[in-house]
């Protein structure tokens, strides 16, 4: 049974801490409220003060109008629970009654308190049944008034309001607030933290995978950052050991064949005139061509540019056009050399002309016989390479640019590897190579460059 990638975008590090902060903190919260609930269970005189404090909140907040009409609002009528009920009684400074509510046969003596400045709470329990009495003194405004209320009921019901206010306004908005400081500290504390495994990321996204020496710089901020890149250069240094000996063994396989090669060539030369000789001859110079291919492509991707190097195009390209002409006739065609007017461009002379005999050969290659193949140097920094052969096909000009990739595989010419050498060393020159559609037929390759000091004269 084959198992998929998991479905949905993976969640970021951030991401899960902050969850994971955000649920110790619910966590927290929750444990606390439970906590605080427990309290006021536990202490029936902490609920008693609390249960009178509040009732006389409520009463002095309707003074003002029982002042003026000398009646008992509605709403103070009605009692703070189910089962409930309660009476209260007002004085003011010199002892006068302000107001007064009896439910029932439950009264308060018309009694000031016996002083003015003792705040008291007093409970008689019969079973589950109670009966709470107290005094507090309130401010309406600049004058003062001393509320004594009594309050009678059963069980627990009565409790839970006044306990769900003091958890709302001392236990909740505190926490919540204290929570939120709490997580705001801990984001800024992890985004602080990932930061540098951050700037990692790019650094290791960033790497160029042509340069394999490239390496990344540790933070010293992050003793896990620095771990991760120190891994991660070694294990660059190790695909650079493996890349270096693929590239030396090209090489130096290219190399060792030239000799024996050579030899052979020479062998051959010594036969007989025969089909058999000229076929050998043909086979001969395909291998040579191969051998030459391979020695470019490991001589490319080992080039180092020197910043400071310049390359005269127009003499390049001139040395190049002369070394292969006595190979153009021999194949029954011509090349023609046009310099437009170049410009000093910033590049390694040599391997330019690697990459400029390659486009020539190509060229040569699939060129009909007596057709020219053109070169043209300029205008400005650039080279053009024109061929007079099939073309290639928009929707196959990035194949091609791919090592041992051929368009057409029935033709024993060539092994698929003289434009990969030659975008390999246009990459490594800073440079752009463009596969274009002659006019008239066939194909026109440009390699330009980035120009890199005066002008130089036709």
């Amino acid at each position: 049974m084959k198992h998929g990638p998991a479905s949905g975008t993976p969640r970021t590090l951030f991401f899960r801490l902050s969850v994971r902060l955000a649920l110790v903190g619910l966590v927290f919260l929750v444990v606390e409220l439970a906590a605080v609930v427990w309290m006021y269970v536990r202490n029936s005189n902490e609920l008693d003060q609390l249960l009178v404090t509040a009732e006389a909140d409520r009463i002095a907040g309707d003074i003002p109008q029982m002042q003026a009409n000398g009646a008992v609002p509605e709403a103070l009528r009605q009692p703070t629970a189910a089962g409930t009920r309660r009476a209260f009684l007002i004085h003011e400074r010199g002892g006068g009654v302000i107001a007064r509510f009896n439910d029932g046969d439950l009264k308060i003596a018309d009694e000031p308190p016996a002083s003015f400045l003792v705040i008291r709470t007093q409970r008689e329990s019969w079973g589950d049944r109670f009966l709470l009495s107290g005094t507090r003194r309130v401010a309406v405004g600049q004058h003062p008034f001393w509320i004594t209320v009594a309050i009678s009921g059963h069980g627990f019901q009565p409790f839970v309001p006044v306990i769900f206010n003091e958890i709302r306004f001392h236990v909740i908005f505190p926490l919540l607030l204290l929570s939120l400081m709490f997580l705001l500290f801990n984001f800024s504390v992890v985004r602080s933290t990932l930061r540098p495994l951050q700037r990692t990321i790019t650094a290791i996204n960033a790497i160029d995978p042509a340069q394999v020496g490239t390496r990344i710089e540790a933070e010293a901020s992050s003793r896990e950052v620095a771990a991760l890149v120190s891994a991660v250069n070694a294990m660059l240094e190790r695909i650079e050991r493996s890349v270096r000996a693929l590239k030396d063994f090209a090489g130096d396989a290219a190399h060792e064949l030239r000799t024996p090669l050579a030899v052979m060539m020479l062998s051959i030369g010594k036969l007989p005139d025969s089909p058999e000789k000229a076929k050998l001859e043909v086979d001969a110079q395909r291998m040579k061509r191969l051998v030459n291919q391979m020695l470019d492509m490991s001589y490319a991707t080992a080039l180092e540019l020197d910043p400071d190097r310049r390359a005269d195009l127009a003499a390049i390209a001139r040395e190049v056009v002369t070394e292969l002409t006595p190979l153009a006739v021999a194949r029954g065609h011509s090349i023609s050399f046009m310099d437009q007017g170049t410009a000093a461009v910033h590049g390694h002379g040599e391997a330019i002309g690697r990459a400029l005999r390659n486009l020539v050969e190509n060229a040569l290659t699939h060129t009909p016989a007596g057709a020219p193949v053109e070169v043209t140097v300029g205008p400005g920094p650039q080279l053009d390479v024109r061929d007079h052969g099939p073309g290639i096909p928009e929707d196959r000009r990035t194949e091609v640019l791919q090592r041992f990739r051929r368009l057409d595989r029935s033709q024993p010419e060539g092994a698929g590897l003289g434009l990969a050498i030659v975008s390999t060393i246009m990459t490594l020159q800073g440079g752009v190579m463009r596969i274009e559609d002659a006019h008239g037929g066939g194909a026109r390759i440009r390699l330009v460059f980035r120009e890199g000091g005066p002008a130089i004269p036709t």
